[in-house]
């Protein structure tokens, strides 16, 4: 009891094919259907068919325009037919060969061909096999033309087109889009398209980041049925090298738009906000009542208000739904506003290691960035508490040395944190770092008593250098200075004494990677990065200087050294509150795009991490009792967008995190010990 298709025919002047065949039942619908599998099953789409039937005979009519503007446009469509009885359904079956040839209209996207899988009588609607090849471009600040040739034959009128424009959410998604913009074209002729795109109609809705990528289509549309198709713009390979091209434009104010030939050999655009040093602050001052703002701004702009925006986290970018706004006062030579400390950020919109966004809104421009020159500083500019909130913010410069807000958890009340006097490098002394890269609350549990940055444990023991001046090398940041004037000046076992503090953390990193160097008067000094790069290593009267080029030597050196060193360090601090930071080097890192990269300088690494093990078994052999931290099995690896430069000495954010943990854990275990 089955319905059975005997005939297929096929009226090419009315694009109709007729099927015919035998099912004994009572016939209520006769339906072509077919469902579509995308990231899930799609609802059924079904076209009822006009059909005759006799006591056991049936033919059903199929529309070409029907199945073309109901198919899919970028892959195959399987439709099968059924026949509906009493509530039933029969799907219409081929019990021997029927006859067809496969049919290629040519005013539409489709090739059509009747086969049998299984049995089961389908109508198979294939995607032509079209191809556009940009053969001609230009690019000028307003307009964007060219020469388009399609692979297929095209008869004058059966096609409209159009150059779409759509934006990727972001550069690595480029089978996705979003926004899109349509630029029309007008009916076709040929196979072979001119188009001129005016570009002084392009809008900002493509605007959405600081830089968009935006590739190029072109649609056609049916206009037989109701249909259409994107193709991307292939490059043909006589202009592929001259396709790059920048133009400034003119609509969107203060944007660029930038051509270049993808990977896969297609036309894309980057759609960039030029919107930098526009508007920019000449002063900045504040206080903990106030921040005070001056900027220059463009004479013609009117209305001005001082706008701050929320990030907000999308993918690898972000958006803004968050504001305050506070107003600007222009006068003749200077611009500002005043914000009191009451109304700054206040409301219920802030977030835990939140980044906000200063911008300068006017009539008819859009939201500016201020830009921060280098005449403005802002390098000392602290975390205030922000109003009636339970958060803590800085204003600083960001990575487009823009003006932009930090915001962190304010610390909880403590009375009674404990000590830490840090030797040592980053290593050990990041840890201990407000910025939400490390550990915000770092000052609930731990005050930094002092640090005793990248010193080798020779200059520890060696009398000070007055031989420099520090202020004739400009090229230093303060802490850079500090860390160098504390190398030069000594005393580091009086200030670890007169410190109290309860527990010394430290590393051997700068005996690790560099060395002493032994003056003429006899004093020792740390050849430190900041002595290398600043030129006060060639301004020394060096003697000699101790490198790795025979580690083996270093070691039986160093050895000595250590001795003298921890002999006077235990008369201060008891071993127990000695904590080791083993420390190591890392031999991968994740690079700007979040791919895990090796260093090239891998076998050095690991050489390096090999001699770090030697200097720390060997005191651990000398003080056994002290504690350890030991992060050389765990998994953390470096990052391309550590605060303070990306290097294989530092790391991932989750490491310095996990070490604040493990300083957490060992000091009140201590602590534990001591009241039992």
């Amino acid at each position: 009891m089955k319905p059975y298709l005997n005939k297929i025919e096929l009226n090419q002047e009315k694009q109709i094919w007729t099927i015919s065949g035998t099912f004994p039942l009572k016939i209520d619908a006769i339906q072509a259907h077919y469902t579509e599998m995308l990231e899930f099953l799609r609802p059924e789409k079904k076209i009822d068919l006009p059909f005759q039937t006799d006591d056991t005979n049936f033919n059903a009519s199929i529309s070409l325009q029907e199945i073309a503007e109901n198919s899919i446009t970028n892959n195959k469509t399987a439709w099968t037919f059924r026949i509906i009885s009493e509530g039933k359904s029969y799907p219409i079956e081929s019990d021997g060969p029927v006859s067809n040839k496969e049919f290629m209209p040519i005013n539409t996207f489709y090739q059509y061909l009747f086969e049998f899988p299984e049995g089961i009588v389908t109508l198979f609607s294939k995607p032509k096999e079209i191809t556009a090849t940009l053969s001609e471009f230009q690019l000028v600040p307003d307009s964007l033309s060219g020469v388009i040739n399609l692979s297929t034959t095209i008869e004058p009128d059966t096609y409209a087109a159009e150059i779409v424009f759509k934006r990727r959410p972001y550069s690595a998604l480029y089978l996705f889009h979003e926004q899109e913009e349509i630029f029309n074209i007008g009916n076709i002729k040929s196979n072979s398209i001119n188009f001129n795109v005016d570009l002084k109609n392009l809008s900002s809705e493509l605007l959405v980041d600081s830089n968009n990528v935006i590739d190029a289509f072109i649609r056609l549309n049916a206009l037989s049925i109701k249909n259409k198709h994107d193709f991307y713009l292939n490059i043909d390979s006589s202009i592929k090298n001259t396709v790059a091209k920048e133009v400034d434009l003119l609509t969107p104010t203060h944007s660029k738009l930038t051509s270049f030939v993808t990977g896969s050999n297609r036309l894309s655009l980057y759609f960039k906000k030029n919107y930098q040093e526009i508007v920019s602050v000449v002063s900045f001052e504040e206080d903990e009542n106030q921040i005070e703002l001056q900027f220059s701004l463009p004479k013609k702009f009117t209305n001005c208000q001082l706008v701050i925006k929320r990030r907000d986290n999308k993918a690898k970018l972000f958006e803004y739904y968050f504001e305050q706004v506070f107003p600007i006062k222009k006068g003749l030579l200077k611009s500002e506003t005043i914000i009191s400390r009451n109304e700054f950020l206040t409301g219920n919109i802030n977030k835990e290691n939140g980044i906000w966004d200063f911008f300068i809104r006017s009539t008819g421009e859009p939201d500016l960035p201020i830009f921060i020159p280098n005449t403005v500083d802002l390098s000392k500019n602290k975390y205030h508490d922000v109003f009636d909130s339970p958060f803590q913010a800085r204003i600083l410069k960001n990575g487009a040395q823009n003006l932009s807000i930090n915001t962190i958890p304010a610390p909880e009340s403590n009375n009674n944190p404990l000590k830490i006097a840090v030797m040592g490098s980053c290593f050990s002394r990041n840890a201990f770092n407000s910025s939400r890269y490390f550990n915000p609350d770092y000052k609930r549990f731990f005050e930094v008593t002092f640090t005793q940055s990248h010193t080798s444990i020779f200059s520890v023991l060696s009398e000070p250098y007055k031989g420099v001046n520090l202020e004739k090398y400009g090229n230093m940041t303060n802490n850079e200075r500090r860390t160098v004037q504390d190398d030069l000046n000594k005393g580091f076992f009086e200030k670890l004494e007169k410190s109290n503090s309860d527990y010394l953390l430290l590393d051997f990193y700068p005996d690790v990677l560099r060395g002493p160097l032994w003056l003429e008067g006899g004093e020792i000094l740390s050849l430190s990065y900041i002595m290398e790069q600043t030129g006060i290593l060639n301004d020394l009267p060096i003697k000699r200087l101790l490198d790795h080029s025979n580690n083996d030597a270093f070691f039986q050196e160093w050895t000595t050294y250590a001795d003298k060193f921890i002999e006077k360090l235990l008369t201060i601090m008891p071993a127990e509150r000695i904590i080791l930071n083993k420390g190591g080097f890392t031999t991968k890192y994740y690079d700007k795009n979040g791919t895990v990269q090796e260093y090239k300088i891998k076998m050095r690494i690991e050489r390096n991490n090999y001699f770090w093990d030697r200097l720390n078994n060997y005191f651990l052999a000398k003080v056994p009792t002290a504690q350890v931290i030991d992060f050389t099995k765990k998994p953390y690896i470096g990052d391309y967008y550590y605060p303070f430069g990306h290097s294989f000495s530092h790391f991932e954010s989750g490491y310095y995190k996990d070490f604040f943990r493990e300083m957490i854990y060992i000091t009140e275990r201590e602590k534990r010990k001591s009241t039992n």
